[in-house]
């Protein structure tokens, strides 16, 4: 059984480049764009520490997210 997929429009928000990405769902779409974009580690004390202090927050992730049962409506 193949996953069916659909090609979504991703842009770089900051450039505004646009990429046509085939995808299961958005995320993936996203996860695809970003991969060479943008590199995660754990943060460790002292990168906290510093950014904290110069006033960089801390986002909760999917706070500002769509359910998935939205994005098929779509």
């Amino acid at each position: 059984m193949s996953t069916q997929t659909r090609i979504y429009l991703v842009t770089d928000t900051e450039s505004g480049k646009k990429r046509l990405v085939r995808a299961s769902n958005q995320p993936q779409a996203v996860r695809h764009a970003a991969r060479n974009k943008f590199s995660v580690e754990v943060a460790g004390q002292d990168d906290l520490v510093s950014l904290v202090a110069t006033g960089c927050p801390v986002e909760e992730a999917g706070a500002d997210e769509q359910p998935e049962a939205q994005e098929a409506q779509q």
